[in-house]
């Protein structure tokens, strides 16, 4: 691992570099509903997403970036479809990609990667409004609670650039308004009990959206508009640094790095729903990306590093 390009915890437990192969990270997929191999009702219009894939990020004109520090990045694409921003994301607008994983001793757990976006280059203009939107989350599971921590770029809404960056807590409201309230998983073995989504769950497509963007599944970082690197061709890239250190002992943020910016989250706190059956000590980050356009959008990520150390 080069040490200019991370900064991490004390215990290195991830490094994915992904000249070596995806190591482990997969498509975001429905749950399936039984031995018949259906998902269930409410989960049918997930099976769309992108998934992640290998790639030297090639553009048209230009050829063949390569990643950051060698010949291979992970890719997410979209498909080009694009909703209203006021609606949930419409099937095949975003692309996911995570690591099925759990974890065994809570304290602080820190998140970088070096990325960058772009939409295709299919077309004339450089496309800097074609992206919706793409971040950084992690599922969490421990003996109480799941949550989602994480946080999200909203790059543009409707064609009109917004930039700012947020992170995940459901603002107050209903389960019921979250939408998408069918049966998700089924229960606990011995019992009949079924399981739903909660408000504060997979909030990077449900919960209300509006017309600038925003949702309320999302909370604005302080202070966090920022104009990140995009350059000024359709065909160039810029690899650039992101964090987010989250203590889990506490369940709370605690600062997020976007390239030269620090951001204190101290006191920030994501939206906590009852623990649900058998995902106990679940950690699933996810890396994502959506499209404002009928225009694919990429995310590629050149290398992820998820360190740990004890709370403070």
């Amino acid at each position: 691992m080069h040490d200019a390009m991370f900064s991490p915890l004390r215990r290195i437990l991830v490094h994915d570099d992904f000249d070596t192969g995806l190591n482990g990270w997969c498509p975001l997929t429905p749950n399936l509903s039984g031995d018949a191999f259906e998902y269930f009702e409410s989960q049918k219009r997930y099976k769309l997403w992108g998934g992640p894939m290998l790639s030297n990020a090639s553009f048209q004109f230009l050829g063949t970036h390569g990643s950051m520090t060698g010949l291979y990045c992970m890719k997410l694409a979209t498909r080009p479809i694009s909703g209203d921003p006021t609606l949930q994301p419409v099937p095949g607008s975003m692309a996911h990609a995570l690591k099925r994983m759990s974890v065994a001793n809570p304290g602080l757990v820190k998140f970088e990667m070096w990325y960058t976006y772009k939409p295709e280059q299919d077309r004339p203009g450089i496309g800097e409004s074609d992206v919706r939107a793409f971040g950084l989350f992690c599922d969490i599971q421990d003996d109480a609670y799941r949550y989602f921590w994480g946080a999200r770029y909203l790059n543009a809404a409707g064609g009109k650039m917004v930039r700012k960056w947020q992170y995940f807590r459901a603002a107050e409201g209903t389960d019921e308004d979250w939408g998408d309230m069918g049966q998700s998983a089924v229960g606990e073995a011995d019992s009949k009990t079924k399981t739903y989504l909660s408000r504060g769950i997979d909030s990077q497509w449900l919960g209300k959206r509006f017309a600038d963007g925003t949702a309320d599944g999302f909370t604005d970082v302080p202070g966090g508009a920022q104009a990140l690197c995009y350059n000024e061709t359709a065909d160039k890239i810029n690899w650039q640094y992101f964090s987010m250190t989250f203590d889990l002992t506490r369940r709370q943020y605690v600062e997020m790095q976007s390239v030269d910016k620090r951001f204190d989250l101290r006191g920030c706190s994501p939206t906590l729903v009852s623990a649900f059956p058998r995902i106990r000590q679940l950690f699933n980050p996810v890396v994502f990306i959506e499209t404002d356009a009928n225009r694919r959008a990429f995310l590629f990520v050149d290398s992820i590093v998820i360190s740990m150390d004890d709370a403070k």
